[in-house]
């Protein structure tokens, strides 16, 4: 039976990239996907993987972390193989909004996009959802988190089963989160409460559980972990195969 190991991880662009790498030369993923992905790291993921990186862009402008440089921030997947399949479906926002420049994440402002792709056999999909004021499940979070549903579905249908993976801005418990749960089972263990590293996260130690390993029930989730000290999000793993 085919087992991959995966991590999800939230880098928060260029800023931790010395404890991400720290961190996959321990775990060593087959699969690596990744939110706040800037697009001048690309070349960094894929010396370490040893292979070529899906990329999708959700805003463009100045690099917050390197300056004078003009940068895209977006999603990213990669694979210790080739990926197959690749598609990066827009649900908010169209790919010519992508690469405007655009000030940072707000409510209903950056285009929304799920990138995916196939790989050993399984369907994997990473997205990041636009972060609301104090984690709120505001009506458009609400309304793109149902584009997403729908578009994670078809991939799904397409692909008979699929792992969706990312940051959703939307903490465990509320209506947002209970969307995205009610079409997809939630691979992360209920005694996890918090997805936010609690020293490296400019928010603290709050008890907000945004990321997330959403599954089909044809895909089996096995040791489902957080990991600190990474960025300011923690890193997701987990084994997954079939059922």
């Amino acid at each position: 039976m085919t087992r991959l190991r995966i991590a999800s991880i939230n880098i928060e662009r260029s800023k931790h990239l010395h404890r991400v790498d720290a961190f996959l030369q321990t775990y060593k993923p087959d699969v690596l996907c990744l939110q706040e992905l800037m697009r001048s790291d690309i070349a960094f993921f894929e010396d370490i993987m040893g292979n070529a990186m899906a990329f999708a862009p959700m805003l463009k402008g100045p690099s917050p972390d390197k300056e004078g440089l003009d940068d895209a921030q977006g999603v990213g997947i990669i694979g210790w193989g080739a990926l197959t399949g690749v598609t990066r479906t827009y649900y908010h926002g169209t790919a010519a909004e992508a690469v405007e420049h655009h000030t940072g994440y707000g409510d209903n402002t950056t285009p929304n996009v799920l990138l995916a792709a196939s790989y050993q056999g399984f369907r994997i999909a990473t997205t990041h959802l636009n972060v609301t004021v104090h984690g709120e499940a505001t009506p458009s979070q609400q309304a793109s988190a149902a584009k997403l549903v729908a578009a994670a579905q078809a991939e799904s249908k397409a692909h008979d089963g699929l792992l969706l993976c990312g940051d959703f801005n939307a903490p465990r418990g509320r209506a947002t989160f209970s969307l995205i749960s009610q079409a997809f089972e939630d691979g992360i263990p209920s005694h996890y409460t918090s997805s936010l590293d609690p020293d490296l996260h400019r928010a603290g130690p709050i008890p907000f559980m945004v990321d997330g390993l959403f599954h089909t029930p044809s895909y089996l989730l096995a040791d489902a972990k957080l990991h600190t000290g990474i960025s300011d999000h923690c890193a997701l793993t987990c084994t997954l195969s079939k059922r």
